[in-house]
């Protein structure tokens, strides 16, 4: 008897593991001219659970080639996305497009329609930004390029863990329609799903009151 509530317990009140399946990321990604200067996020920000298939097909990355020499990275963006110097419309054909896949335990990034272009945007730091929910972030302990599988010229300074966030640098790197990167993460195993609400916990406080309830009268009448 107490073998089987005891197994009871286990199974409600034991959290599913998983490594980054199932968890919210958020990804941007950031232009910056200096250390001084202020950033300009040239992907807007979406969050998406990852899971299976490719969550981010379309991501947009500055490219070098479309920046004047005379004119510095930041402040072609501010024009190309003011009203009055063309706006949106002629911001969006001139970012590089890639594809972001978030597997369990690491995350690709494929280049896809290179042509023209052939460099990221210079500058400090051309950054995409992967921002993990608290609990996840807790579970990732590293970062670490998987040289194997990465055709994209990435450093080991390139790839750094910030707080709860995965940010990879890209900047002034060469590319193809082939270029390929994988960082793998080295991710903890733990619950990713939130605790259980109230209700779960009354339910399963009357399921084990109900097992002692048969258990009981069994005796009793093993007894008699």
């Amino acid at each position: 008897m107490k073998k089987l509530v005891l197994t009871t317990t286990l199974l409600l009140t034991t959290p599913a593991y998983a490594g980054l399946n199932g968890a919210d990321v958020t990804l941007r990604t950031i232009l910056q001219d200096t250390s001084s200067s202020s950033p300009v996020i040239t992907s807007l920000e979406r969050t998406v659970t990852a899971g299976p298939g490719v969550e981010y097909p379309h991501v947009a990355i500055m490219t070098r080639e479309l920046i004047p020499e005379h004119s510095s990275p930041t402040q072609f963006i501010m024009n190309l996305l003011n009203p009055a110097t063309g706006g949106q419309s002629e911001f969006a054909p001139n970012l590089v497009n890639a594809a972001i896949d978030i597997a369990n335990d690491h995350i690709t990034i494929d280049f896809t329609n290179s042509t023209p272009f052939a460099r990221l945007g210079a500058g400090f730091q051309n950054t995409i930004v992967f921002q993990f929910d608290s609990g996840t972030a807790r579970s990732i302990a590293a970062a670490e390029i998987d040289n194997s599988m990465t055709t994209l010229g990435l450093q080991p300074s390139d790839v750094r863990l910030a707080g709860n966030e995965l940010l990879i640098d890209v900047e002034n790197l060469q590319f193809n329609s082939s270029t390929s990167a994988r960082v793998n993460l080295a991710v903890e195993q733990g619950p990713l799903s939130p605790a259980p609400e109230p209700e779960t916990y009354a339910m399963m406080l009357a399921g084990l009151t109900l097992i002692g309830w048969i258990g009981a009268r069994r005796n009793r009448r093993g007894l008699s």
